[in-house]
């Protein structure tokens, strides 16, 4: 069994000693879903105001200034047009979901750029500090992630992520028939195809759970042995699992306790997400800063193309990631700590139980009787 103590130990000494490896955390932090992307969430929710004539509704006077006047009026031409009928603008609604999924596969392309090579990057640092006590620069960690390695562990999520994804497809077709069946069917016909439809929604979301655990445990033997062992895809599989069957107690302890850490982690972040409170504040002058030199020349370039609110609108939607980057700073800091520490843990305990292994191999050999 491998020593927990000492290898959570040893990660909190290298996230303390190794300051470089904060960088690579804070982009971990920025490319895996950070505290400062869930406040733009609710911006535009829960206005209940009803455009009833060029005086809006009492609470808001449309005319008090020429560029409320003309975003109602740009709201009444372009947008109220399209909630009020639309089955008379399907193809504008393409168009917009096009555009909207090219969108984010350019930005999940970015970030993935960003996220592997710097999640690499982190797992070779900590090995080659733990080899060699040596500890390297930015530039020499971004060389050390930013290669075919990085590639491979893409892949690897991609195929990990495969089984979970069919049984969601599975679930969402259950889901269909279910409502089929309920439309179609009378009486007891459609009480019994929900009482099943629940029972294996029930069945297939615990399934689900179960392989995602599964998963995401398996993961981390993956990745490191492509990481640290430059080998190929087939290999990590074949060998990660090889290395995670001989040694199932000490990773499945392993998990547990980095379960119940990501646990009081995530209670410690509410915690202190209220105590940065003033943090965010001072923050919010040098977000708005710099969150004008993008909004700025958004507003510029789409300006050439499109007048009225339109420009402004995209103006302050592209200034909005910037300004929450900026101001939930401090949160993002918090964040990329902790994912360093938990990539070190897994990087100590895939090194541990390799040297187990080692240990053990020749033992066994030496144990096994003579033919």
């Amino acid at each position: 069994m491998i020593d927990i103590g000492k290898i959570l130990k040893r990660g909190w000494r290298i996230l303390w000693n190794y300051r470089t490896l904060w960088i690579f955390g804070i982009l971990l932090a920025l490319t895996t879903g950070s505290a400062s992307s869930g406040g733009s969430g609710s911006s535009n929710g829960g206005n209940n105001t009803t455009f009833n004539g060029g005086n809006g509704n009492p609470g808001i006077n449309w005319n008090s200034s020429p560029f409320l006047h003309d975003l109602y009026s740009w709201f009444q031409q372009n947008i109220e047009p399209l909630l009020l009928h639309p089955e008379q603008y399907i193809a504008t609604f393409i168009w917009i979901g096009v555009g909207l999924l090219l969108f984010i596969l350019i930005v999940a392309f970015v970030l993935a750029l960003v996220h592997y090579p710097t999640e690499t990057a982190v797992i070779r640092m900590v090995d080659e500090y733990e080899r060699t006590g040596i500890k390297v620069g930015f530039r020499q960690g971004w060389k050390l992630g930013w290669n075919r390695r990085a590639f491979r562990i893409w892949v690897i999520d991609l195929v990990v992520s495969l089984p979970a994804l069919l049984l969601l497809a599975i679930l969402a077709g259950l889901g269909f028939l279910a409502f089929m069946g309920a439309r179609n069917g009378h009486g007891a016909a459609v009480a019994a195809s929900l009482i099943a439809a629940i029972g294996c929604a029930f069945l297939f979301i615990l399934a689900f759970i179960v392989l995602a655990v599964a998963l995401s445990l398996l993961r981390q033997f993956f990745v490191r042995k492509a990481a640290l062992e430059d080998a190929t895809i087939g290999e990590s599989f074949r060998a990660g699992w090889d290395i995670f069957k001989r040694n199932w107690k000490s990773a499945g302890l392993m998990w547990l306790v980095m379960l119940g850490i990501g646990f009081g982690v995530g209670i410690a972040g509410l915690i202190v997400f209220f105590l940065f409170i003033p943090a965010y504040i001072v923050l919010s002058i040098p977000g708005i800063i710099v969150a004008l030199i993008p909004g700025l020349a958004v507003f510029g370039i789409t300006s050439i193309f499109a007048s009225g609110p339109l420009a402004w609108i995209l103006g302050v939607l592209a200034a909005l990631p910037f300004f929450f980057l900026i101001v939930f700073a401090p949160l993002t800091l918090v964040n990329g700590w902790y994912r360093i520490y938990a990539s070190s843990v897994w990087t100590l305990t895939y090194r541990e139980i390799l040297a187990l292994d080692r240990v053990t191999a020749p033992e066994a050999e030496i144990q096994a009787p003579e033919k």
